[in-house]
């Protein structure tokens, strides 16, 4: 039961929610309608570019193979707008959607590329592939101002025995789509008081085409702690082994259905066994092919569970079946002004009403003004429905050692930040050194 303040809590952060989704939709409408008319001065003649990058891809290396525009560290100073999204395509690699979004005098236009990088290539092989396309993409660009349309070249790969464009033939597939995946590995440390052992390996089976979505991944995981304490070693044994797969059929456009699948051994959880089976539906406000730059979606699931206990729970069950639904409704926004995902989710047993979950969550990337940014992280429980607790009292040393779930209302963790940049407005070197 909630009191006053976790109720005007709750209701805060639902009406913050609310309003960051409503901004989200109102400012993915705007498009790119601002100009600089400073630009030219800015960039001395030459395309001033600004790179919007998810983590991990490699800025430098880019900046390094095209040189011949300036990159600004701003996309108010930008002549083009280059924002990259990269999806998974299960364990088969990874898409990267690459927008060119023209500003200033290059408004209205826009491109956009797609590289394919299959999980067989190395990270150096990756970049390459991005950076290629980013190139072609900069292409139109250059070439439409008048002093830089020289410093450009174009070849095509040509057969030299016909003299004719190489045709390439995509030899039918004998894996049908499915990539395999066995992963395995381990974490070991021992000091003189204290040693500890992490081993985790497991199995993907993924199959990701235009229709379907598929997913088989069985894992285990083994943690072993041992302390050294008055002369007496305690020890701290904890695993957590299971099953996740999915099944996705692609309906329309907009609509899209499937069936999860969850299967749990944990100690931490109480769990001896567990087998979870979720029937899904899912609509998309936007046509599913915006997903990597805008997508509102709401999906619901109906929940079959059995559990088997490794203790007997507060309810005094030592074994159980479960009936309940969810729903989830979700923001996506990755524009020009930043990054925007919120969402929340509720579930509920059937047996209990009140055994449920209310789960919000925020990710949040805004350029508020030239220069200034703001992130926010925030995630937010109310949690009303752990069956599985046991019923037995846990020891101090239990608790320490985190080796079973404890009883909670609420979790909640967050992030916020502000970064302001000033100084210079390109930045052209690429330097190495130390």
């Amino acid at each position: 039961m909630l009191n006053s303040k976790g109720l005007f809590v709750k209701t805060s952060i639902t009406s913050l929610l609310m309003v960051f989704v409503s901004v989200s939709v109102a400012m993915a409408g705007e498009g790119n309608t601002r100009r600089d008319s400073s630009i030219n001065n800015v960039s001395n003649g030459r395309l001033a570019v600004f790179l919007d990058l998810q983590w991990g891809m490699d800025r430098d290396y880019i900046r390094q193979q095209i040189p011949v525009v300036d990159y600004v560290r701003d996309k108010e100073l930008a002549d083009v707008h280059i924002i990259i999204s990269r999806h998974r395509a299960g364990q088969a690699g990874t898409n990267y959607d690459i927008s060119l979004i023209g500003r200033g005098g290059f408004r209205k236009m826009d491109n956009t590329l797609r590289y394919w990088s299959p999980a067989s290539q190395t990270d150096h092989e990756t970049r390459q592939g991005y950076t290629k396309m980013i190139k072609i993409g900069l292409a139109p660009y250059i070439a439409s101002i008048e002093n830089m349309s020289g410093k450009i070249s174009l070849e095509y790969n040509v057969d030299s025995a016909s003299g004719t464009e190489q045709t390439i033939t995509r030899e039918q597939d004998p894996w049908k789509s499915w990539v395999f995946e066995i992963y395995g590995g381990g974490y070991f440390d021992s000091e003189q008081t204290r040693n500890s052992t992490h081993i985790r390996y497991g199995f993907y089976a993924d199959k990701v085409t235009k229709d379907w979505k598929i997913r088989a991944r069985p894992y285990f995981n083994y943690n072993e702690d041992n302390y050294v304490v008055d002369d007496s070693t305690i020890t701290n044994i904890r695993h957590r082994d299971g099953f996740h797969g999915y099944l996705i059929k692609s309906l329309t456009d907009h609509w899209s259905t499937g069936v999860f699948t969850e299967m749990l051994s944990s100690t931490y959880h109480n769990m001896d066994f567990q087998v979870e089976v979720s029937p899904a539906i899912e609509y998309s406000l936007f046509p599913y092919e915006e997903a990597t730059r805008r997508a509102i979606t709401v999906a619901y699931k109906l929940d079959y569970s059995y559990n088997d206990y490794e203790q007997k729970t507060i309810y005094g069950q030592r074994n159980e079946v479960l009936w309940g639904h969810s729903l989830v409704l979700a923001a996506d926004f990755r524009q020009t002004w930043g990054t925007i995902r919120a969402g929340i989710t509720g579930s509920q047993h059937f047996h209990d009403l009140s055994s449920n979950r209310a789960e919000l969550f925020t990710r949040m990337d805004v350029r508020i003004f030239k220069g200034l940014s703001l992130t926010l992280r925030g995630d937010l429980d109310f949690i009303n429905d752990l069956v599985a607790i046991p019923m037995e009292d846990m020891s101090t040393e239990e608790i320490l050692l985190e080796k079973r779930r404890r009883s909670t209302d609420y979790k909640f963790d967050g992030h916020i930040g502000f970064t302001y940049t000033f100084g210079s407005e390109l930045s052209k070197a690429y330097n190495p050194r130390l």
